[in-house]
């Protein structure tokens, strides 16, 4: 049970950084937004709240569809590591990559994380990390 709450837990702290991440640096407003956690993928959908009028009719072609993916990669991209900062202090792992797709059709975006099995290491030895505070308080609580 302990487990199911800090995978829950985990997964809503994720969101959180992505949806930070999103609306600081990319500048868009998601209505849905679905966390996937398993044992080393963080698989995140984002569904947009409202579409861009000129996205919308730009996507009506192929050639729009591949330059509105292309645009949505670079302007990840070119923050990215802000956003594996962040998940990385969540899950106190180190992100091994991260990629970014859209779907201009509809609006919805997916991250695909990677991440190393071994946990990141406690920069003060003795002092708990959020993750082994979290279990910590979810076995106490």
């Amino acid at each position: 049970m302990a487990q199911a709450r800090s995978t829950a837990d985990l997964e809503y702290a994720v969101m959180l950084a992505i949806l930070n991440f999103h609306t600081e640096f990319m500048k868009s407003s998601y209505a849905h937004v679905q966390v996937q956690l398993s044992e080393d993928i963080i698989n995140v959908t984002l569904t947009r709240l409202g579409t861009v009028p000129a996205e919308s009719r730009l996507a009506q072609s192929e050639e729009g569809r591949a330059l509105l993916r292309q645009v949505h990669e670079a302007l990840f991209t070119s923050c990215q590591e802000v956003l594996t900062q962040r998940i990385e202090s969540v899950v106190e792992r180190k992100v091994r990559t991260m990629v970014t797709s859209l779907d201009p059709v509809s609006g919805r975006s997916s991250i695909a994380i990677n991440l190393q099995k071994t946990p990141i290491q406690s920069a003060h030895p003795g002092i708990p990390t959020p993750r082994e505070r979290l279990d910590s308080t979810h076995r106490n609580g």
